[in-house]
């Protein structure tokens, strides 16, 4: 009888892909194909290969009954659904926002540490890079963070990103001088379907060409994906 998925294997049913002859035969086992598990042994179907069994398929490996290859079929359709709900929020990078250049800045703008301010914080997944800014309260150019802060949450669709680029941004000379400051990276991602068009991470210095090539190449994969 049909056992939901839920009921079986609980989250670990995402590793699927991953799973040898044994691991596969034992969830069809539990799912009530237990007669089938030798055949999946026999034939070293794993996990990673199971979605691209085919009807033709099943039948040659010895499953003849047709009620038992539609169950089959259900539980690999089933299982490739939840591998890439897992896939598409499994995050690939996260990093958070550099505001200051120096400590010595940082010190001064939170009142020597008593109004700390939350960065903000990048996380990139399959499909998408999320960017969680914080905006303190301001009087003029300078953050007021002892009076809280608001905060914007905004998922970018990385299949609608027209380019990436990184522009290195040297700290104060003077900030050089007397706290060794180092600089800041600001990773520009650029979107037409975004507001303004742009959004703008702020790292530190020598993240950046390495985070806008991950960007990039998650903007092919997820293009690539769109078109098929």
């Amino acid at each position: 009888s049909y056992i939901p998925m839920s009921e079986t294997y609980g989250k670990d049913i995402s590793d699927f892909a991953n799973w040898d002859e044994q691991a596969l035969g034992k969830f069809f086992r539990i799912r009530g194909l237990g007669a089938y598990e030798p055949l999946l042994i026999q034939h070293k179907i794993t996990g990673r290969l199971a979605p691209l069994l085919t009807d033709e398929d099943l039948k040659e490996i010895g499953i003849n009954i047709v009620g038992d290859r539609l169950l089959f079929k259900m539980c690999l359709k089933e299982m490739s659904r939840k591998h890439r709900f897992h896939k598409r929020i499994e995050s690939l990078w996260e990093g958070g926002e550099k505001l200051f250049f120096s400590d010595c800045e940082k010190s001064c703008f939170t009142c020597g540490g008593l109004c700390p301010v939350d960065p903000g914080h990048y996380k990139l997944t399959t499909n998408h890079l999320k960017v969680k800014r914080m905006k303190p309260v301001r009087c003029g150019p300078f953050p007021l963070c002892c009076f809280g802060v608001t905060y914007t949450s905004n998922n970018i669709d990385l299949s609608k990103v027209d380019d990436v680029d990184v522009t290195g941004i040297p700290a104060p000379c003077l900030q050089r001088m007397c706290c060794c400051a180092r600089g800041i990276d600001k990773v520009e991602v650029e979107s037409r379907f975004e507001k303004g068009g742009k959004i703008f991470l702020t790292l530190d210095e020598g993240q950046g060409e390495a985070v806008s090539n991950l960007i990039l190449n998650q903007v092919e994969e997820s293009q690539k994906m769109e078109r098929s």
